[in-house]
């Protein structure tokens, strides 16, 4: 259902998340814990109650036939952000509307009604800072999304907001000019060498610390050896693959710019998401993140010769990415806040 949506308010049939992606994220890690909650119409039978208080839908075996009317995702982050959930809502395919329309009552009912079980759920898990999410079309204003108007009732603020992009991955990439002193090098699946893992993990703690969030309450991550291995370890569990590109100072032997595209199991086999780009503080404004997204773009084709496409979401008051990806081509495909409310 999620992915109806998805689509629907993209107009692209590769906005989705695959299965496999789902269930390895319902695993939980030493980072997060997810959780799904089903609404169902009418009066149904009650199985084994959970701490929270709800009963447990089975997950295998013979599954109940409910009358779903939609659904409730939260993830709660265990390494920063205690106080924190995240809460995605999706409405059954029955009380969806149709791209551009309003809800009508009863869909009005059904979202007011999962955005305050989501709500109240959260807190029972101990979380103060409920943060959620809207999507719709781009160039449409925040209500286009479904659980606005249910977002605004409960108490919520926008809090922060992004386009998503997508970028064509040409056939022939043009020769990318690497600048004097410099060398590029590619490493997929975090296969680092030894002498530039620091310098990566300082990278990534960066555009971690620097990523703009508008009012959001976030809090950066933190990264060490510890933490990147884990990651790894992630990446291998649910078949996914990195590729990252860096830009090194070759009299210093120092990464200064960084760019990471990711693919997920399941997903379509043409598409790529950009994950991070970053440049050293001292090293900005030289064109370098450019530079390295463009060659990027030359190793995707080399690496991964399926991909046609890159994906992007790009907060829009960031002005020097959006002009970075508006050099490399990228058209919109949707637009998306984070709401937040402090419980």
């Amino acid at each position: 259902m999620a992915n109806l949506y998805a689509q629907e308010a993209s107009g692209d049939p590769a906005a989705s998340a695959s299965p496999e992606r789902v269930v390895h994220r319902l695993r939980g890690s030493n980072e997060s814990t997810t959780h799904i909650f089903a609404l169902v119409e009418g009066t149904q039978p009650l199985g084994e109650v959970s701490p929270l208080g709800v009963p447990y839908i089975p997950s295998t075996g013979e599954c109940p036939d409910y009358d779903y009317a939609g659904f409730i995702h939260i993830s709660v982050p265990l390494l920063e952000e205690k106080d924190t959930a995240d809460l995605d809502f999706v409405l059954d395919v029955n009380f969806l509307p149709l791209p551009g329309q309003p809800l009508d009552d009863d869909a009005q009912h059904v979202a007011t009604t999962l955005v305050n079980h989501g709500l109240d759920l959260a807190q029972k898990m101990g979380r103060s800072t409920l943060q959620a999410s809207s999507l719709h079309a781009d160039g449409t204003p925040a209500d286009a999304d479904p659980f606005s108007a249910a977002y605004r009732a409960a108490g919520f603020n926008i809090k922060h907001a992004e386009r998503q992009v997508k970028v064509h991955v040409p056939e022939y990439p043009a020769t990318v000019l690497i600048p004097a002193g410099f060398s590029a090098h590619a490493w997929l699946d975090y296969d680092i060498p030894e002498d530039f893992l620091d310098d990566v993990i300082r990278l990534l703690t960066i555009a971690s610390e620097d990523s703009l969030t508008g009012d959001l309450s976030v809090e950066p991550i933190q990264w060490n050896r510890t933490r990147l291995a884990e990651a790894h370890g992630r990446l291998r569990s649910r078949n996914a693959h990195t590729l990252m590109v860096a830009l090194v100072d070759d009299s210093r032997q120092t990464v200064v710019a960084l760019t990471e595209l990711g693919r997920h199991a399941g997903s379509d086999p043409e598409v790529a998401e950009w994950t991070v780009t970053v440049t050293a503080r001292e090293w900005r404004q030289q064109q370098l993140a450019t530079r390295i997204k463009l060659f990027a773009l030359t190793k995707l084709r080399e690496h991964w010769p399926d991909v046609q496409r890159a994906y992007a979401s790009i907060g829009v008051d960031d002005t020097a990415m959006n002009h970075i990806f508006d050099g490399l081509g990228a058209t919109g495909i949707s637009q998306s806040e984070a709401w937040e409310l402090k419980a």
